[in-house]
């Protein structure tokens, strides 16, 4: 029997099929492997966010006389220090306020007993599952330590980074502009404009944090809630971390709306939350960013889904000031002259004078 060719519609959709399959293959194994690197190289890229950000500070130190090594240790130390202050901050607030923080916290388990119909820590201990839960509440307490350590072992190796980056960067960035095929400066220029952007995404969410410290804040002290210094810091600080320190703030303030003014605070304080981290921000944070990085709105909101998709958190934090780089770079190297050709040897011996 002699061998039928297949129709050619049927070879054209057969081959059609698979190009499609390696397409869709492809770009799932370039997804996976691009959120492994950046899960990889997340602290890296912090740091060099941070670095960005001190990076003027540094120079003012050095231009009053400080070494480069000074210079470079207390942009370093920087970081480190400002979270300890932080820290101590937040223990004084605590411990300034621990009276009025108790009342608040039994008087919203008293609310939730009122709810229930029953204490919600007296019936865990009660029912026959209080073993287990305790032992989850054991090892959350156990990852939370673990967590806290890894954090301080990230600080140090972040610190010892950028030591470095501040100390040997110029060095750094004049080797990489005699070794890239770019004209002389070009290189220096890219990575200066890199550093500006990153500056600007860095005060512009500073702006959206005070956005929401003032209309939160605004809220309790027309509910009448005490705590409001707390409120406004822990706002403030949390509005840095994407997603997580939202919920965080939020959380915070509605339990102490719960325990000050009952459900009915609570509830007005839920929606005051919603409103401003969803709405107003939503509103707010593209058009601040549209601005401080020159893209659209609409981009902006589009690279921070797509880096949230890719890598978590840090892709929230970092995909607008990423692609505003790589926007101005793919404009700078475009509008970029070709290198002009090296002159050609003369073939001649130059005239030597006192002879004809």
């Amino acid at each position: 029997m002699g061998v039928h060719n297949p129709p050619t519609w049927l070879a054209r959709l057969g081959r059609s099929g698979w190009l499609v399959t390696g397409v869709i293959v492809g770009a799932a194994a370039f997804i996976a492997g691009l959120g492994a690197v950046l899960a990889v190289l997340a602290p890296l890229l912090v740091t060099l966010v941070v670095a960005a950000a001190l990076q003027p500070f540094v120079q003012w130190l050095r231009r009053h006389g400080a070494s480069a090594a000074l210079a470079a240790l207390v942009g370093a130390l920087l970081v480190p220090a400002l979270l300890v202050v932080l820290g101590l901050l937040l223990v004084r607030t605590f411990a300034g306020m621990g009276a009025a923080w108790s009342d608040v916290l039994a008087s919203a388990g008293e609310e939730v007993h009122a709810a229930l119909g029953a204490d919600p820590l007296n019936t865990l201990l009660g029912s026959p599952q209080w073993r287990t839960a305790v032992l989850g509440v054991g090892s959350a307490v156990l990852s939370g330590a673990a967590l806290a350590v890894q954090a301080a072992i990230g600080v140090f190796v972040a610190a010892f980074v950028l030591y470095y980056l501040f100390k040997d960067g110029p060095a750094g960035v004049a080797w990489l502009d005699r070794r890239l095929p770019l004209r002389p400066g070009l290189t220096r220029q890219l990575l200066d404009g890199a550093a500006l952007r990153m500056r600007r995404y860095i005060v512009g969410t500073a702006v959206v944090a005070a956005m929401d410290t003032v209309v939160i804040t605004l809220g309790a002290v027309a509910l009448r809630l005490p705590l409001i210094g707390m409120i406004a810091l822990i706002t403030f600080v949390a509005a840095f971390v994407p997603y997580l320190g939202a919920w965080v703030s939020a959380a915070f303030v509605v339990v102490v709306a719960l325990g000050a003014g009952g459900p009915a605070a609570a509830a007005w304080m839920l929606v005051i939350v919603l409103v401003t981290q969803n709405i107003l921000e939503g509103v707010l944070r593209p058009f601040v960013f549209g601005r401080a990085l020159d893209l659209h709105p609409v981009v902006i909101l589009a690279v921070t889904v797509v880096g949230g998709a890719l890598a978590g958190l840090v892709g929230v934090l970092l995909a607008p000031p990423v692609a505003a780089i790589a926007v101005w770079w793919r404009q700078m190297l475009h509008d970029e002259p070709p290198a002009e050709p090296p002159a050609e040897p003369r073939d001649t011996l130059p005239d030597v004078p006192g002879k004809a």
